[in-house]
């Protein structure tokens, strides 16, 4: 996928820590789900640095925004048509689809995954970890991902 490798080469070349989440996650650990984004957290200390860099890329600006359940600073790429999510790790909070409570969400650099996807090696949120931020949050798209990776 040609986002994905070019998202990544820029990640590298900034030497910037990431955490791929979501979809493609799913996807690295078996799910059968087709992509709708590719999105990734990474520290908020490199986030400013890495929008400037890629300002051309931009369609929804690097703000504060909670919306479908989550309430976080992202910035939203789109790079070969293709959306690309990146979020700062500054904060980040999950909506409990049963209560509507926000909850934290730890990034978890440390305990990522790496795995192949699209010819690409990349460290992928833990797999636990992405079970239980899915079932908190149980939109329909995280019930069908569960269902593919429990």
């Amino acid at each position: 996928m040609k986002a994905l490798e070019w998202i990544e080469e820029r990640l590298r070349h900034a030497g910037c820590l990431r955490l791929y989440c979501g979809g493609l996650a799913v996807q690295a650990y078996g799910g059968t789900r087709p992509l709708n984004d590719i999105d990734l957290f990474i520290p908020a200390a490199d986030f400013v640095p890495l929008v400037d860099n890629l300002h051309r890329y931009i369609r929804k600006p690097a703000i504060r925004q909670r919306e479908a359940g989550w309430d976080l600073t992202y910035v939203q790429l789109v790079y070969d048509g293709i959306k690309i999510e990146i979020g700062s790790d500054d904060r980040p909070l999950i909506q409990n689809g049963a209560t509507g409570e926000w909850c934290a969400l730890t990034i978890d650099y440390a305990a990522a995954e790496w795995r192949r996807v699209a010819n690409c090696t990349l460290p992928v949120m833990a797999r636990s970890q992405l079970i239980a931020y899915k079932r908190v949050l149980q939109r329909d798209v995280d019930r069908v991902d569960v269902g593919e990776i429990a």
